[in-house]
Protein backbone atom coordinates (compact mmCIF):
# COMPACT_ATOMS: atom_id res chain seq x y z
CA UNK A 1 0.00 0.00 0.00
CA UNK A 2 3.23 2.43 -0.50
CA UNK A 3 3.50 4.92 -2.36
CA UNK A 4 0.09 5.91 -2.82
CA UNK A 5 -0.35 9.88 -2.88
CA UNK A 6 -3.07 11.52 -0.51
CA UNK A 7 -3.73 8.21 1.06
CA UNK A 8 -5.19 8.82 4.60
CA UNK A 9 -7.45 7.88 7.25
CA UNK A 10 -10.19 10.55 7.96
CA UNK A 11 -11.59 10.24 11.45
CA UNK A 12 -14.40 9.04 12.34
CA UNK A 13 -17.64 11.05 10.35
CA UNK A 14 -21.25 11.52 10.44
CA UNK A 15 -23.31 9.84 7.28
CA UNK A 16 -23.44 13.80 5.97
CA UNK A 17 -19.99 13.67 5.59
CA UNK A 18 -20.69 10.97 2.35
CA UNK A 19 -20.27 13.45 -0.18
CA UNK A 20 -22.78 12.10 -2.89
CA UNK A 21 -26.10 12.32 -2.33
CA UNK A 22 -26.96 8.89 -3.63
CA UNK A 23 -24.47 7.29 -1.13
CA UNK A 24 -25.70 9.21 1.86
CA UNK A 25 -28.98 7.77 0.70
CA UNK A 26 -28.29 4.05 0.20
CA UNK A 27 -26.23 4.51 4.26
CA UNK A 28 -29.35 5.77 6.07
CA UNK A 29 -31.48 3.53 4.08
CA UNK A 30 -28.94 0.72 5.65
CA UNK A 31 -29.04 2.60 9.44
CA UNK A 32 -32.80 2.25 9.00
CA UNK A 33 -32.75 -1.05 8.15
CA UNK A 34 -30.26 -1.76 10.91
CA UNK A 35 -32.28 -0.08 13.63
CA UNK A 36 -31.19 1.07 17.01
CA UNK A 37 -29.98 -1.90 18.47
CA UNK A 38 -27.82 -4.32 15.98
CA UNK A 39 -24.55 -3.44 14.43
CA UNK A 40 -25.85 -4.25 10.82
CA UNK A 41 -28.86 -5.50 8.64
CA UNK A 42 -29.55 -8.73 7.29
CA UNK A 43 -29.62 -9.25 3.34
CA UNK A 44 -33.48 -9.83 3.28
CA UNK A 45 -34.29 -6.89 4.72
CA UNK A 46 -33.11 -4.65 2.03
CA UNK A 47 -35.56 -4.43 -0.88
CA UNK A 48 -34.01 -3.84 -4.30
CA UNK A 49 -37.60 -1.87 -5.04
CA UNK A 50 -36.61 0.35 -2.08
CA UNK A 51 -33.06 0.91 -4.20
CA UNK A 52 -34.10 1.21 -7.14
CA UNK A 53 -31.84 4.05 -8.96
CA UNK A 54 -29.05 2.77 -7.19
CA UNK A 55 -29.01 -0.51 -8.34
CA UNK A 56 -26.77 -0.11 -11.31
CA UNK A 57 -24.02 0.65 -8.61
CA UNK A 58 -24.11 -1.58 -5.67
CA UNK A 59 -21.97 -4.86 -5.21
CA UNK A 60 -23.03 -7.24 -2.44
CA UNK A 61 -19.57 -9.23 -1.32
CA UNK A 62 -19.82 -12.73 0.34
CA UNK A 63 -17.26 -12.40 3.47
CA UNK A 64 -14.79 -15.35 2.86
CA UNK A 65 -12.21 -16.55 5.78
CA UNK A 66 -9.38 -14.62 3.63
CA UNK A 67 -11.08 -12.49 1.02
CA UNK A 68 -14.22 -11.37 -0.74
CA UNK A 69 -16.12 -12.87 -3.45
CA UNK A 70 -18.69 -10.08 -5.59
CA UNK A 71 -21.89 -11.95 -5.40
CA UNK A 72 -23.88 -9.66 -7.23
CA UNK A 73 -22.12 -6.32 -9.35
CA UNK A 74 -24.47 -3.78 -10.54
CA UNK A 75 -24.35 -2.92 -14.52
CA UNK A 76 -23.12 0.36 -13.96
CA UNK A 77 -19.64 -1.03 -12.18
CA UNK A 78 -19.29 -3.38 -14.82
CA UNK A 79 -19.34 -0.87 -17.60
CA UNK A 80 -17.04 1.16 -15.42
CA UNK A 81 -14.78 -1.48 -14.47
CA UNK A 82 -14.90 -2.79 -17.98
CA UNK A 83 -15.11 -6.27 -16.81
CA UNK A 84 -17.81 -8.52 -14.99
CA UNK A 85 -17.22 -8.91 -11.71
CA UNK A 86 -19.77 -11.10 -10.76
CA UNK A 87 -18.27 -14.33 -9.16
CA UNK A 88 -14.81 -13.46 -8.92
CA UNK A 89 -13.42 -12.65 -5.65
CA UNK A 90 -11.21 -9.52 -4.83
CA UNK A 91 -7.89 -11.19 -5.03
CA UNK A 92 -8.62 -12.52 -8.49
CA UNK A 93 -9.94 -8.92 -9.83
CA UNK A 94 -7.86 -6.82 -8.83
CA UNK A 95 -3.80 -6.79 -7.95
CA UNK A 96 -2.68 -6.02 -4.67
CA UNK A 97 -1.37 -2.42 -5.20
CA UNK A 98 -5.17 -1.96 -6.52
CA UNK A 99 -7.30 -3.94 -4.18
CA UNK A 100 -5.07 -3.69 -0.63
CA UNK A 101 -6.74 -0.40 0.05
CA UNK A 102 -9.90 -1.52 -0.07
CA UNK A 103 -9.68 -5.06 1.61
CA UNK A 104 -8.60 -3.41 4.52
CA UNK A 105 -11.23 -1.59 4.93
CA UNK A 106 -13.78 -4.38 4.33
CA UNK A 107 -11.86 -6.48 6.66
CA UNK A 108 -12.53 -3.71 9.53
CA UNK A 109 -16.25 -3.39 8.14
CA UNK A 110 -16.46 -6.79 8.55
CA UNK A 111 -14.19 -7.72 11.91
CA UNK A 112 -15.78 -4.56 13.55
CA UNK A 113 -19.56 -4.06 11.91
CA UNK A 114 -18.41 -0.95 10.94
CA UNK A 115 -19.82 1.54 8.11
CA UNK A 116 -16.89 2.81 6.06
CA UNK A 117 -16.81 5.60 3.29
CA UNK A 118 -13.97 5.82 0.61
CA UNK A 119 -13.06 7.84 -1.63
CA UNK A 120 -10.03 7.10 -4.53
CA UNK A 121 -8.59 8.19 -8.06
CA UNK A 122 -7.08 5.61 -9.89
CA UNK A 123 -5.39 6.11 -13.40
CA UNK A 124 -6.46 2.98 -15.52
CA UNK A 125 -5.92 2.43 -19.61
CA UNK A 126 -9.58 3.98 -19.91
CA UNK A 127 -8.67 7.01 -18.32
CA UNK A 128 -8.43 8.57 -14.92
CA UNK A 129 -11.55 7.95 -12.61
CA UNK A 130 -12.63 9.10 -9.14
CA UNK A 131 -14.79 6.42 -7.09
CA UNK A 132 -16.64 7.85 -3.74
CA UNK A 133 -17.75 4.25 -2.09
CA UNK A 134 -19.18 3.28 0.97
CA UNK A 135 -19.13 -0.29 2.76
CA UNK A 136 -21.85 -1.42 5.17
CA UNK A 137 -21.81 -4.44 7.00
CA UNK A 138 -24.72 -7.68 6.67
CA UNK A 139 -25.34 -9.55 9.21
CA UNK A 140 -27.66 -12.67 8.12
CA UNK A 141 -26.26 -14.66 11.52
CA UNK A 142 -26.34 -13.29 14.87
CA UNK A 143 -23.59 -12.08 15.89
CA UNK A 144 -21.15 -12.58 12.61
CA UNK A 145 -20.94 -10.15 9.28
CA UNK A 146 -20.84 -12.52 6.48
CA UNK A 147 -21.84 -10.16 3.26
CA UNK A 148 -21.08 -6.80 2.40
CA UNK A 149 -23.15 -4.20 0.19
CA UNK A 150 -20.90 -1.76 -1.22
CA UNK A 151 -22.28 1.49 -3.36
CA UNK A 152 -19.84 3.02 -5.73
CA UNK A 153 -20.27 5.92 -7.84
CA UNK A 154 -17.51 6.88 -10.47
CA UNK A 155 -16.87 9.48 -12.36
CA UNK A 156 -14.16 10.12 -15.20
CA UNK A 157 -12.00 12.49 -14.93
CA UNK A 158 -10.10 14.48 -17.54
CA UNK A 159 -6.33 14.56 -17.40
CA UNK A 160 -4.07 17.07 -19.37
CA UNK A 161 -2.26 14.70 -22.20
CA UNK A 162 1.79 14.79 -22.01
CA UNK A 163 3.73 16.61 -24.81
CA UNK A 164 6.23 13.54 -24.21
CA UNK A 165 3.94 10.61 -24.61
CA UNK A 166 1.12 9.25 -26.37
CA UNK A 167 -2.29 8.50 -24.76
CA UNK A 168 -2.05 5.42 -24.78
CA UNK A 169 1.55 5.11 -23.54
CA UNK A 170 0.84 7.26 -20.35
CA UNK A 171 -0.42 4.12 -18.01
CA UNK A 172 1.14 1.70 -18.15
CA UNK A 173 -0.64 -0.47 -15.68
CA UNK A 174 -3.57 0.61 -13.44
CA UNK A 175 -2.28 2.22 -10.62
CA UNK A 176 -4.08 4.10 -7.22
CA UNK A 177 -3.14 7.78 -7.41
CA UNK A 178 -5.13 8.49 -4.25
CA UNK A 179 -7.19 7.13 -1.41
CA UNK A 180 -8.95 8.15 1.73
CA UNK A 181 -11.19 6.09 3.98
CA UNK A 182 -13.19 6.78 7.48
CA UNK A 183 -15.62 5.18 9.30
CA UNK A 184 -19.12 6.62 9.78
CA UNK A 185 -20.45 6.91 12.62
CA UNK A 186 -24.83 6.86 12.35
Amino acid sequence: MSGVANMQEAATAEADAVCDPRLRGLVDYWAARRGPDRPAPARHELDPADMQPLLPWIMLLDVLDDDYRYRLVGTGLDGLFGRALTGTTLRQSWPAHMGGHWRHWMDRASREALPVATGAILNTRRGRLRLDGVILPLSNHPGRIDMLLCGVMGSSMRRPPSPLLRPTDEVVEDELLGFQAMPLTL
